[in-house]
């Protein structure tokens, strides 16, 4: 993409996510963001459909590449933020699930006004989506974490455990964002990992 093409995303990502965290998404309109951007209604069908598919690539987008750090987790050094962890360094999950709930604090305005309407699956798939990619590329390399009472996972079993992982995190981050104090990012990392399955692996 272009500076010039990135620009006009941008742009167009910026304005709807303002209005996003002003009004249900399924009411925002192409002119509304086109407006508030400044860029064409041509250039906007350039980058999306309509402003639902707009705003939910660029969260994808965004929470996608904050993962792709990491790979091979079980084999990765523990990655220690300036903030620090609890006692769940060791799990191997706690990175991603710091980069997971720091991108729903982040638009956390945004969650919280699509889960009040009718566009919230489709929303909510943003956050399954890349929790399962990360979730089955572990279980993937990995399979010799899983339980003997599990093994060896079938074709549907995987796919029952990962999603299973995946729905309960974000079901978890979605309470989050209604119950939780959002300044207590440690507190919903910690209570994330330590109500996940413990088989999902914790380092040595």
């Amino acid at each position: 993409m272009d500076a010039r093409t990135r620009r006009s995303r941008d742009a167009l990502v910026a304005a709807a996510y303002a209005l996003a965290e002003q009004r249900d998404i399924g009411s925002i309109t192409v002119t509304d963001i086109t407006h508030a951007s400044g860029i064409s209604r041509d250039t906007f069908y350039r980058h999306a459909r309509d402003p639902v598919d707009l705003i939910a690539t660029a969260l994808h987008a965004e929470l996608a590449q904050a993962l792709s750090e990491f790979g091979d987790l079980l084999e990765s050094p523990g990655s220690t933020p300036d903030d620090g962890y609890r006692a769940t360094d060791d799990h191997v999950f706690a990175g991603p699930a710091r980069v997971f709930l720091t991108h729903v604090r982040t638009h956390a305005t945004l969650y919280r006004m699509a889960a009040s309407g009718s566009l919230s699956g489709r929303l909510q798939s943003v956050l399954i989506e890349p929790a399962r990619e990360i979730l089955s590329g572990h279980l993937r390399r990995h399979p010799e974490i899983v339980p003997a009472e599990l093994a060896p996972l079938s074709a549907s079993s995987f796919a029952m455990a990962v999603a299973y992982a995946a729905g309960g995190t974000v079901a978890a981050a979605e309470a989050w964002l209604i119950t939780g104090d959002l300044d207590d990012l440690d507190g919903a990392i910690h209570i994330v990992l330590a109500a996940s399955p413990q088989w999902w692996g914790y380092r040595s």
